[in-house]
């Protein structure tokens, strides 16, 4: 297979100095456990510094687990779940939503993985006649293709889903991205937006693992350890979940990681659009989705293991990250589309 630099957030190895970390955390002995202990309890203290609001946080191994733990603590067994058709807990999740939480997810139409204010009406006012309870609206922020919700988007969706008894959640895997590309905080992008619970994605971030769940609503909080040890996510070592997001808070170190990966996608994007290929969407933050034929690819493909994101659209979708370089970036196109342009 061909190189895999450009794959994704998953196919990097973690960022040296997170793996620093957790070596000189390994030589210091363990003093708690399950979010107990010294590095855990600094990083919630850090994340709870980010907020005016009080908030509660728990550790989850991946993204996965993170979004069933917030999901879990806000539906009532009858309730369902509303978002983006694209939205990752619909699409790449296998099914885990609906497995873990018996919930119901419902989706609405969406040409880049956002949703409107108009288009969640439309939803529940189609939905409620067939019974369906929407209790969640569930937004992804970079969406899926890498699209942005603005802030003043972000508070009108809250404000409506509240409206209508709803909670929203923010799946935020890659949300240190959005944060750096809107050059905003957490207190502007959730707290003060209306958002009730959210994930503060660690792995996409240059962690070897790692995410954090946090509410904002004292309510969904009450039983968070049963729930973290019901779903598999007690681990008893953690120390080196907190070592890692302790770090990853310092002093802002997240800002330099995502705004490095965002650079690089925009220098990635110019690249594309230099070489006459279209792009699918805007590159807002580290992901950028461009439109080969499929003569096209397999050119790309002798090189790099990369396929069709959505072969009906003929996209593929070539992620930034901390690793990309300058450098990489050249050899691409010096490589590969002066042929596809040949």
């Amino acid at each position: 297979m061909g190189s895999k630099c450009f794959n994704g957030e998953v196919w990097t190895n973690a960022h040296p100095a997170i793996m620093q970390a957790m070596l000189e955390a390994n030589v210091i002995a363990v003093d708690g456990k399950v979010g107990h202990d010294g590095y855990s309890q600094r990083a919630i203290a850090m994340m709870q510094a980010a907020f005016q609001q009080p908030v509660s946080v728990m550790y989850a191994y991946n993204g996965t687990a993170a979004n069933i733990l917030a999901l879990k603590s806000m539906l009532r067994p009858w309730d369902s779940v509303l978002g983006a058709e694209q939205m990752h807990i619909h699409l790449h999740e296998d099914g885990a939503s609906e497995y873990n939480l018996g919930c119901k997810l419902l989706t609405i139409p969406s040409a880049d993985g956002k949703v409107t204010p108009e288009s969640v009406s439309a939803a529940l006012a189609y939905h409620s006649g067939y019974g369906y309870q929407p209790r969640v609206l569930a937004l992804t922020q970079p969406t899926e293709l890498g699209v942005l919700y603005t802030l003043d988007e972000l508070r009108a969706l809250c404000t409506l889903a509240h409206t209508h008894g709803m909670y929203v959640f923010v799946d935020g895997a890659r949300i240190t991205h959005a944060l750096a590309a809107l050059d905003t905080d957490l207190q502007s992008m959730i707290g003060d937006t209306g958002v009730d619970a959210f994930t503060f994605g660690g792995t996409k971030a240059g962690l070897m693992f790692g995410e954090m769940v946090v509410f904002l609503r004292s309510k969904f909080s009450d039983a968070l350890a049963y729930s973290q040890k019901q779903s598999l996510q007690h681990m008893d070592k953690s120390k080196f979940l907190g070592v890692q997001f302790e770090y990853l808070l310092k002093d802002g170190f997240w800002r330099k990681t995502a705004g490095h990966a965002n650079q690089m996608a925009q220098r990635l994007a110019a690249a594309f659009a230099s070489h006459g290929m279209p792009l699918a969407y805007p590159a807002d933050t580290n992901m950028v989705f461009v439109q080969l034929t499929e003569e096209q690819l397999k050119l790309v493909q002798t090189a790099y293991d990369v396929s069709y994101w959505d072969k009906a659209k003929h996209t593929v979708r070539f992620a930034a990250t901390h690793e990309t370089t300058g450098q990489m970036i050249d050899n691409l196109m010096q490589q590969l589309f002066p042929r596809i342009n040949a």
